[in-house]
C-alpha cells in the first residue's frame, strides 16, 4: 500500500501518514544528515619569496625593495616590460 499525504497527494519532503502514524519522508531524512558549506580544497601556493634587504640596483637610489619584487630595480627605475594579457579572449568577429 502507498503511503499518502495528510494532503492526500505523495510528494517529497512532505510528511506522510500512513497507517502506523506520521512518518517523515526519504528526501527528509537525509537532509538532516547532510551538512552545508563548501568541499574541501587544498591550500593556494605560498607566494614566492626573494632576499630580504635588496636595494634598487639603480646608481644613487636607496630604495628598499620587496621581499616579493623578483626585478633589481624599484618601480622607477626598473625598464618597461611587455604587457601579456590574460583572461578569456576575444573572438575574432569580436575583435
Amino acid at each position: 500500500m502507498e503511503a499518502i499525504s495528510v494532503f492526500g497527494r505523495v510528494k517529497e519532503g512532505w510528511v506522510r501518514r500512513t497507517g502506523a502514524g506520521e512518518v517523515p519522508s526519504r528526501r527528509r531524512i537525509m537532509a538532516e544528515n547532510s551538512y552545508k558549506g563548501e568541499k574541501v580544497r587544498s591550500l593556494p601556493r605560498a607566494n614566492r619569496r626573494y632576499d630580504q634587504g635588496r636595494v634598487c640596483g639603480a646608481e644613487g637610489c636607496g630604495t628598499k625593495l620587496s621581499m616579493y619584487n623578483k626585478w633589481q630595480f624599484c618601480w622607477q627605475h626598473e625598464p618597461l616590460h611587455s604587457y601579456s594579457p590574460r583572461g578569456r579572449r576575444k573572438k575574432r568577429e569580436a575583435a
